[in-house]
């Protein structure tokens, strides 16, 4: 059976293999940030092309052979954001610039050339994905944005899973900790910023619950407070070893309710069961 990837890439691959990551691994690893870029695009109705000139001005989308991921605003001077996912590392390296251009046309299996911004140039692209025609620039940017962060944070992630089969150390990445570093590099603030950011906007969600206001939390959905009548003592069973226990009586109460949106729902429906 042919190789499903490129042999640019392959070779590439084979730089990355160590004593205890084998090429096998590198290439399986590699397989399964294919199909999760592919997978997050056609989610958002974006499509995958061979070639855009210079002068399109819809937002943009670039993986290249090593595995880098660069994001484009809409216009001839764009926002861009550049993240280099390292296999061994913690947090990808990310580089942001504004009123970057293109100075060549985008090729499927060449470097991307830029001018205006800290980088001017990629290794060789193994996929250019563009924004639809007829999307509004808002929604454009909305769509870029929200696949740049998932696609970054799912391959530090997977790199993780590799090197926590090989011996390595145990990182939750969706830890405070690991979150406030990753905006904070994101953004380019300090982490006693990121942190105090975050602190701030819990702080002011946890009020509008306790005043009783209904609180969205972005696209996941709305935090609130429900009431909850009086709950009589009954009889139930341990959940573990099936004896029969006394629940308590509770007398009424608010009580904190979280209620996710058809988005976020509609995504969870269309994740692949996990091992």
């Amino acid at each position: 059976m042919s190789s499903p990837i490129p042999s640019d890439v392959e070779r590439h691959l084979h730089s990355l293999v160590t004593g205890d990551i084998t090429f096998d691994m590198i290439k399986d690893l590699w397989v399964k940030k294919d199909k999760l870029f592919s997978d997050q695009i056609a989610l958002l109705a974006m499509d995958e092309v061979d070639h855009l000139d210079k002068d399109e001005d819809r937002g943009i989308l670039l993986l290249t052979y090593s595995g880098s991921l660069i994001s484009l605003g809409c216009g001839k001077e764009r926002t861009m954001e550049y993240a280099s996912i390292k296999l061994r590392g913690d947090v990808p390296d990310i580089i942001k610039s504004d009123r970057v251009s293109l100075t060549s046309d985008l090729n499927k299996g060449s470097i991307a050339t830029f001018d205006g911004g800290q980088v001017q140039n990629t290794s060789s692209l193994y996929k250019i994905v563009v924004c639809r025609e007829g999307v509004s620039v808002e929604e454009q940017e909305k769509r870029i944005r929200e696949a740049t962060i998932f696609i970054t944070n799912s391959f530090v992630h997977f790199n993780r899973d590799l090197t926590l089969a090989n011996g390595g150390t145990a990182m939750d990445q969706f830890n405070k900790k690991e979150m406030i570093r990753y905006i904070a590099g994101k953004n380019g603030v300090s982490q006693k910023l990121a942190k105090e950011l975050i602190d701030d906007f819990t702080i002011m969600a946890e009020t509008g619950l306790l005043l009783g206001k209904s609180v969205p939390l972005g696209s996941l959905g709305k935090l609130s407070m429900k009431w909850k009548a009086e709950r009589k003592a009954r009889l139930g069973r341990n959940p573990a070893t099936g004896e029969e226990i006394t629940i308590a009586a509770k007398e009424a109460h608010y009580s904190p309710s979280f209620k996710f949106s058809s988005r976020i729902k509609e995504k969870c429906e269309i994740v692949e069961k996990m091992d």
